[in-house]
């Protein structure tokens, strides 16, 4: 794992408490919001960076220092399964970085960091986007999960998350930041990011799956897993297949946080999560962390979850390199902020890599015994609409 100090540290800039909360994101290299809990971030420069090694090293160095009164302060993004191919140029597999200048507000209390004000500026419009067909992929899909469930017929996976892409492009440079706007408007329950590359490309997205909050010795998690179309929200609690993989992926998170908590929680049965786009099912898990065990623990014992895997995990993991045949990159990693006794990560999903007039989205879906190539297709068509309207993709 590297350090990269990018600044004096004698230029680290103090902390300061605002009456108003104006801020502009306006080419901020990280954003975080959670619109539901009125918290918005922006994030600029780099006072110093971790980077590279293995997710429990990296995590386990971020305890130190950060901004007097401010949560956080390191904030960044790993990658999926630890590497980036070609097409993610500028972003590291694992970077986590402290920021040379801050704007914070959840709602009542606003702070900002840095030696210089950041002048409000109005976020351009994003230019409507269009679909890039390709041809191969209703059979390549259709192919994968056949391989998926022969794996599974044969008891070598239980469950496997298989993941496709989807292309677009308009014919001008697309807005990250607006981008990220409407994901706030239309997903508030969700926790929306903005990742900027070195090359200007973003990373942005309104993910609905939280990895963990912690707050000193307390750590909160959940399991999601199971999804429908709004309309059959209801029978979506009767679904023995759903119910299914949702028990799954409540028993391996519960499971794996008692390696590292103490007194794990959890509702008997799930609720239904509502988004503008798609239903799921929805279990909150929490727990006490053993003395001694901090973010990097946590994280490393439910990074990733079947809900993002599969179950058994390494079966799943594997079978995802070897046929898969997508460079997920960041989609599917961590994403979040992170510093001493608290940190928020998510699980970094409903995301697209927009790179000048181009975007490719990342959408994915469960197999497990019962599935079918064409509803699960289905399900990442209902999944890609949360980003396909915020790139204003005609229906």
């Amino acid at each position: 794992m590297a350090l990269v100090r990018t600044a004096s540290p004698h230029a680290r800039p103090h902390a300061r408490i605002d009456e108003e909360p104006s801020f502009s994101r306006a080419e901020a290299d990280f954003c975080w919001s959670h619109p539901e809990k009125s918290v918005r971030i922006a994030a600029w420069g780099e006072e110093q960076r971790r980077e590279g090694g293995s997710l429990r090293a990296l995590l386990g160095d971020l305890a130190e220092g950060g901004f007097p009164d401010v949560p956080g302060p390191w904030f960044g993004a790993t990658a999926f399964a630890g590497r980036l191919g070609a097409g993610w140029s500028g972003f590291p597999p694992m970077r986590f970085v402290l920021p040379q200048r801050i704007a914070w507000s959840d709602g009542t209390r606003h702070f900002s960091a840095g030696a210089e004000a950041i002048p409000p500026q109005a976020e351009r419009p994003s230019p409507p986007a269009r679909i890039v067909r390709r041809n191969s992929e209703r059979e390549r899909w259709n192919t994968l999960v056949r391989k998926a469930l022969e794996a599974i017929a044969a008891g070598s996976l239980d469950k496997v998350v298989l993941a496709r892409a989807i292309d677009v492009e308009a014919n001008a440079p697309l807005q990250p930041e607006a981008l990220l706007a409407a994901l706030e408007t239309a997903y508030p329950s969700c926790r929306s990011f903005l990742v900027r590359g070195a090359d200007g490309a973003a990373f942005v997205g309104a993910t609905p799956e939280l990895l963990c909050t912690i707050d000193g010795d307390r750590v909160e998690t959940e399991a999601l897993a199971g999804s429908a179309a709004p309309a059959d929200a209801q029978s979506l609690l009767g679904n023995q297949k759903e119910l299914r993989e949702h028990r799954w992926v409540v028993e391996h998170i519960a499971g794996s946080l008692a390696q590292v908590a103490a007194g794990v929680h959890f509702p008997p049965e799930p609720r239904l999560r509502a988004l503008a786009n798609v239903v799921h099912l929805h279990t909150p898990i929490s727990a006490r962390l053993l003395p001694g065990r901090g973010l990097a623990d946590v994280a490393a014992a439910l990074h990733p979850t079947p809900a993002v895997g599969g179950m058994p995990r390494n079966a799943a993991l594997e079978f995802i390199a070897r046929h898969e045949g997508l460079d997920r990159g960041l989609y599917a990693g961590l994403v979040g902020w992170a510093g001493p006794d608290r940190a928020e990560l998510a699980v970094a999903l409903r995301s697209a890599l927009v790179r000048g007039a181009r975007a490719r989205l990342f959408v994915g879906a469960g197999i497990v015994e019962g599935s079918s190539a064409d509803e699960e297709f289905e399900e990442t068509e209902l999944k890609a609409r949360a980003m396909l309207d915020a790139l204003g993709v005609a229906r």
